[in-house]
């Protein structure tokens, strides 16, 4: 603040006063006069029990003369003391109050028949001991001559050179560290022309504590301009404390005051201590760091807040991850996720091919800024779109995702019921197929890995690095058949893209294993296909050499594919009445085995009818284990029939 002719703070003199001494006494009754002079205009400040009683002190206006040096003079009058008007009268300054100290004398009002300015006999004045900090009992006497004795139940508490407790006439007892001892009723005592005056006091003891400060906001706040900004701030302290709240706030610095409503709430066991902090219309100025302070006594905790202030709503959004998204079926979760950075929170839903995500399927778990599959399916796969609306404002923000699911190559012929190796007939021409799915697409190829060559063997056996990727048109080793043809073709089957992969063998004569590979990043799925070579039909023949009449020989052959089946039999069965009975007539030992079949034949020497029946070759399949049959019925007639048999039929049985 500038005033014409007023010189600088910083050069200006202590104000003086008409009273030179630090104290002055005055009878009751008696008026005070007091005059302050100074080289600006001064104030003058009185106790605050006289200032309730302002009307009757008497303040003339500030004179002021001279120039280019002014001295102002400003008295200050009160007609007749009273002891309530002891205290401290000081002058200062009216513009410069932080440049000098004020000038000031402490004036006792003294009464013959009064120790104390403030008397409390029935009552006592309860006084608050805080932790940490001095207990001041306020027995203020009348005047500075006046020995006062402090008392608790009758003990002296006051002992000439006590440190701890110190005696000041203008203020009372200071004890400075306030023990268990200075709890309760205490006293104090004086004697003014031989009458005893006492004074009562009892303190309370408060607790300093501080339990709890919380904010019922996050330690974050976001605003539009303009919005109401309410921050409650509740300190949790025991019933004998008073904690005090303090906030601090941007927008001090700017003038901005805010709105702060204050209440107290006591429990059985706490007291809880609220202040509510109000700001209207928020601006940018607001922003910043918001922070409440509790003090109780010594302790002092703090907690704050950080207000935001935005010009306008908006919504920013981009996918987590860039491209198209994929996930694998059978993965226990994926999460599909935006990044939102968007004020206020708008409405977020989430789409799945058009369809509301959260009805579309129950395995959805959608978390705002985030979609979860759980238990990935293979019709999870498709296009997601999250859709970011604020209607007040009217903005929407899409972002589109596609998602791929995908899947290991699958071998539909894997999974059917018929797995059993088959026979293909010597010089056929065979088509064999894999069906192939998966995401992506599978590569198909084929390869083979030829029996050895051994006409005796009656086993399949593989040189360990025999396997060889096929060729169209050449043979894919020397003991490989010649390849027609290796094609694909792709259709929709069930709902789904499958590839045939078409394999055609031509003028079959060789027996291995083909092996049908798919392919993708996710794996690798094989079907072995085991291609026995037959000379017979269906890899199973019975035969005989001729309708043999009595008396002549006859040749019954069975031949089996030797890689399918062991343990081939010929068993005769004949009927005697009603009993059946079944002769094991020729068993594998005697069998031979060729470059395709094993061929067990038996010969019967000179037939008779008793030699009628069913003639049943019988061999067990090697990879099922099941034995499987053949039969003839034959009938030999006597050489009187024309010399014909009679062949009733020929059956084949299936048998575990």
């Amino acid at each position: 603040l500038c005033l014409a002719g007023y010189s600088s703070g910083s050069k200006l003199k202590a104000p003086t006063l008409s009273i030179k001494g630090k104290e002055l006494v005055v009878r009751s009754g008696e008026p005070i006069h007091l005059t302050c002079r100074g080289d600006q205009t001064v104030l003058w400040k009185f106790p605050a029990a006289s200032r309730k009683e302002s009307k009757r002190f008497h303040t003339t206006d500030n004179s002021c003369q001279g120039s280019p040096k002014t001295v102002c003079y400003r008295n200050l009058t009160l007609h007749k003391a009273q002891l309530s008007d002891t205290g401290f009268y000081s002058c200062q300054y009216e513009y410069f109050t932080s440049s000098k100290k004020p000038s000031g004398v402490y004036i006792f009002i003294t009464d013959e028949n009064s120790a104390f300015v403030n008397m409390h006999i029935r009552e006592p004045k309860i006084i608050t001991i805080t932790e940490g900090e001095k207990l001041v009992v306020p027995c203020r006497v009348t005047s500075p001559n006046i020995k006062v004795t402090l008392r608790q139940y009758g003990s002296v508490l006051s002992v000439p050179g006590d440190k701890n407790v110190v005696w000041d006439n203008k203020k009372g007892f200071i004890i400075r560290n306030p023990t268990y001892l200075f709890f309760g009723l205490l006293s104090c005592e004086a004697t003014v022309n031989g009458v005893t005056h006492t004074s009562t006091y009892f303190t309370n003891r408060q607790s300093s504590a501080i339990h709890n400060v919380r904010l019922n906001v996050s330690n974050s706040i976001r605003l539009l301009r303009n919005a109401t900004l309410a921050i409650n701030c509740t300190v949790t302290t025991d019933l004998n404390s008073r904690a005090e709240i303090q906030w601090t706030y941007p927008g001090m610095k700017f003038g901005r005051l805010a709105s702060i409503i204050k209440r107290i709430v006591l429990s059985d066991s706490e007291a809880l201590v609220y202040s509510m902090l109000y700001i209207h219309k928020v601006r940018s100025i607001d922003q910043g760091l918001y922070t409440c302070t509790a003090k109780n006594g010594p302790s002092t905790k703090s907690i704050n807040t950080t207000v935001r202030v935005h010009a306008a709503p908006y919504i920013n959004v981009k996918p987590r991850k860039t491209g198209v998204l994929e996930a694998v079926v059978g993965q226990k979760s994926y999460r599909i996720g935006v990044k939102v950075r968007a004020f206020p929170p708008p409405e977020i839903t989430w789409w799945k091919n058009n369809l509301l995500a959260a009805d579309k399927c129950a395995r959805y778990i959608i978390n705002n800024d985030s979609l979860i599959i759980k238990d990935v399916a293979e019709e999870d796969a498709g296009k997601y779109i999250v859709s970011l609306k604020m209607k007040e404002w009217n903005i929407i923000k899409n972002v589109t995702m596609t998602l791929i699911v995908n899947v290991k190559p699958q071998i539909y012929e894997k999974s059917m019921s018929i797995q059993e190796p088959q026979s293909y007939l010597l010089g056929s021409r065979q088509t064999l197929t894999c069906t192939v799915y998966g995401v992506p697409p599978p590569r198909i190829s084929w390869t083979w890995r030829p029996c050895m060559q051994h006409h005796a063997a009656s086993r399949c056996d593989f040189h360990s690095d025999s396997s060889v990727p096929l060729i169209v048109g050449k043979n894919s080793s020397s003991m490989g058949n010649k390849i027609y043809s290796i094609t694909e073709r792709t259709r929709l089957i069930e709902g789904r893209n499958k590839t045939a992969g078409i394999l055609v063998i031509d003028d079959s004569s060789a027996s291995g294993i083909y092996t049908c590979t798919a392919s993708n990043k996710l794996g690798i799925e094989r079907r072995e296909i085991h291609f026995y070579v037959t000379d017979v039909p269906s890899g199973f023949h019975i035969s005989m050499d001729r309708m043999a009449k009595e008396g002549e020989n006859m040749t019954l052959t069975c031949s089996v594919n030797k890689y399918l089946y062991t343990n081939i039999s010929w068993i005769l069965r004949r009927r005697v009445g009603n009993r059946t009975t079944n002769h094991n007539i020729s068993k594998q030992k005697n069998a031979i085995t060729a470059e395709y079949s094993t061929i067990l034949t038996v010969v019967i020497q000179n037939a008779t009818q008793s030699d009628s029946g069913n003639y049943e070759c019988r061999a067990t399949n090697i990879f099922t284990g099941d034995i499987i049959s053949q039969s003839k019925d034959i009938t030999i007639k006597g050489e009187h029939c024309n010399g014909k048999f009679n062949l009733s039929r020929t059956s084949k049985q299936k048998r575990k």
